[in-house]
């Protein structure tokens, strides 16, 4: 039986009603009479794939935009919200899945900022009082982090539960998380679930966004189903499988959710000795060969990443030798790792990777200006050419003129794959592949990352899906303070004993 038929006539009373919202952005109708409800102390898991409207269904509630239609009910009272700060007002917060927090300033100071505490009878900001109640959050989600701690001190899921404890001092009432997990790694998702757990204990109404279905069957209440800017079903997490919601989300079936391929393996392309950066990385020593994908997982703080930005030249200089295509390097910028073939797909964040306030052909083409250009004048034609090739290869579904900041996120992540195959890749390491984007586009990423190991490319993916990291990897390292502590083969690994190495066991 399908669980997904709309049903209507159903008129319950909940904390939180969205009844009949309406949104167009000119002649594109983005949300279509969407009905959406949420209960005190409940998770109600919102999903669909990129550009189904859910963020602009929750931006609308946000007080981001303003419906054409429909009317908001909280607590049996229709309200009006024309701006984030009525809707603060009215105790709703969103958490976005880009960390916006301000990176120089204390925990402390970015919780209370704009609203500081102030000693009686003066305007002088009583600052113990301000770090006490802080303190007292992060006791209450057993996080051991000082309340002065400067914020770029801490990890991504550190920084989450910043802006958790930021929103809910503010007493808010309804929690809008928007992929909280991008980017955590699994101890961290453990920590944010019994965060979740105890705000559901405090009545607090959370609408949690994600593309990480695992996730929603072990947090969520119920789950809503939104396709093309329509409601497809609200259906208890109880009674409905994965596959059924996947079904609900793509309109059709995706069986094979990792496709991995057998690809034969070539030769060494790739190899690392004994290297070492600043007491952060020690004694790294691997290879990679033709057609390999190679898995890097660990806990937050392993150093997966400052790994990565060691090899492709961001952070140095290093010690220990790193060869590529037979060519030994003893130090290395971004320059001499793209002239090589080695590549660096950035992870969540687009500022890292793409120009948002750029056109996508100007972002693909502007890794090798060389080949769109004569004489140190662009060709336009030939710009447009390769844009409109990759566009059609990679399938982006976009005017090669349009800017990179409209797209949604599994587009972007295209582009920025687009412009180093444009480079001439043949190493990759890629910074999670599929965070924050939604099944249907997961499935584009894996097919290209089949597609570039098959033309004999090599692929690095670091990531904190471990089902991701099971189902696409040839070969998993685990990484521990900053150390590869074991490298299982694809058919050994499991969930528990990546797990076991990645805390550090021996």
């Amino acid at each position: 039986m399908n669980k997904f038929r709309k049903k209507r006539g159903e008129q319950v009373e909940h904390f939180l009603q969205m009844k009949d919202i309406t949104k167009s952005f000119g002649d594109n109708t983005v949300l279509s009479r969407i009905r959406f409800s949420a209960d005190r102390g409940e998770v109600h898991a919102l999903i669909g794939e990129n550009g189904a409207g859910k963020t602009t269904l929750m931006k609308i509630l946000a007080g981001l935009f303003m419906p054409d239609e429909g009317d908001i009910i909280i607590g049996g009272e229709k309200v009006t919200i024309q701006s984030p700060r009525q809707a603060q007002d009215l105790g709703i917060a969103m958490i976005y899945q880009e960390i916006r927090l301000f990176q120089d300033l204390n925990i402390t100071e970015n919780v209370y900022i704009g609203r500081e505490p102030l000693k009686k009878w003066s305007r002088f900001i009583h600052w113990d009082q301000a770090y006490a109640e802080t303190r007292r959050y992060l006791d209450m989600f057993g996080l051991n982090i000082d309340s002065k701690a400067s914020v770029k001190s801490l990890s991504v899921g550190q920084q989450k539960f910043v802006e958790i404890i930021k929103a809910l001092s503010r007493q808010a009432k309804i929690m809008i998380m928007d992929e909280p997990t991008a980017a955590l790694t699994e101890r961290e998702i453990e920590l944010l679930f019994g965060v979740i757990r105890h705000l559901k204990q405090l009545g607090v109404t959370i609408v949690y966004i994600s593309h990480r279905l695992e996730e929603i069957k072990q947090i969520a209440d119920r789950v809503t189903v939104i396709r093309d800017g329509e409601v497809i079903q609200t259906c208890p997490v109880g009674e409905v499988e994965i596959n059924e919601i996947v079904k609900a989300m793509a309109g059709k079936d995706l069986r094979d959710r990792y496709p991995k391929l057998n690809v034969k393996k070539g030769k060494e392309i790739m190899r690392v000795e004994n290297l070492y950066f600043q007491g952060r990385i020690r004694n790294i020593n691997f290879d990679i060969r033709q057609g390999e994908i190679i898995g890097l997982t660990g806990l937050s703080g392993a150093g997966r990443r400052t790994l990565a930005k060691v090899l492709f030249g961001i952070n140095g200089p290093y010690e220990g030798s790193i060869t590529i295509r037979g060519k030994s390097f003893r130090s290395m910028t971004p320059h001499i790792a793209k002239t090589n073939g080695l590549c660096y797909v950035t992870g969540i964040n687009t500022e890292e990777g793409l120009i948002a306030d750029a056109p996508i052909s100007e972002n693909i083409t502007l890794t090798n200006l060389g080949r769109v250009s004569r004489a140190g004048f662009l060709n336009d034609a030939k710009e447009t050419g390769f844009a409109k090739e990759f566009i059609e290869r990679l399938e982006i579904a976009a005017d090669e003129n349009e800017l990179v900041g409209n797209l949604s996120g599994g587009k972007q992540k295209k582009i920025v794959f687009a412009k180093w195959l444009f480079a001439g890749a043949h190493v990759l390491i890629i910074d999670e592949p599929t965070a924050g984007i939604d099944i249907g586009s997961k499935s584009d990423i894996y097919n290209i990352m089949n597609e570039m190991v098959l033309s004999g490319a090599s692929i690095i993916i670091i990531s904190s899906d471990l089902p991701e990291i099971m189902g696409m990897s040839d070969r998993i390292f685990v990484m521990y303070n900053g150390e590869i502590r074991k490298i299982f083969e694809r058919e050994e690994a499991t969930q528990e004993q990546i797990l076991y190495y990645a805390s550090g066991a021996v």
